[in-house]
């Protein structure tokens, strides 16, 4: 369960962050032992690291811990490792920067997601070599 930041005092490198966004939806991050934030967003075209303050933009930061019980200095390790790293909406957004830095199996919404993904670049493929 997550709790409210200001419940919390300090985060941990490798714990799970998020903000909302857009009413309903959430951008997802993960904390680093600098105290940044590296996460995958369209607004920034890709993956990046912030400050915790420039990561929330004003809005209440959501604290969930750690998703798993994966190292949290390999966790950071793979999140520096996709610094700069493309936005994808579908296959490359927040949510599966997270899972991926803390792997986790994907779930069944994006293996389909994939799979239609990469059967619509089959039929689109298919029709360029005609």
């Amino acid at each position: 369960m997550s709790k409210d930041l200001k419940s919390l005092g300090h985060f941990q490198p490798g714990d799970v962050v998020s903000i909302p966004f857009g009413g309903v939806l959430t951008h997802y991050g993960v904390v680093t032992a600098r105290g940044t934030v590296i996460s995958n967003s369209r607004k920034h075209d890709g993956v990046t690291e912030q400050s915790l303050e420039d990561f929330s933009a004003g809005r209440r930061i959501r604290h969930h811990g750690q998703s798993t019980g994966a190292d949290p200095l390999h966790v950071e390790a793979r999140a520096r490792r996709a610094l700069g790293a493309s936005y994808r909406l579908a296959g490359s957004n927040c949510g599966d920067f997270v899972g991926h830095v803390h792997r986790r199996k994907p779930t069944v919404t994006q293996v389909g997601r994939a799979s239609l993904m990469a059967l619509g670049d089959l039929i689109g493929n298919s029709r360029r070599f005609r």
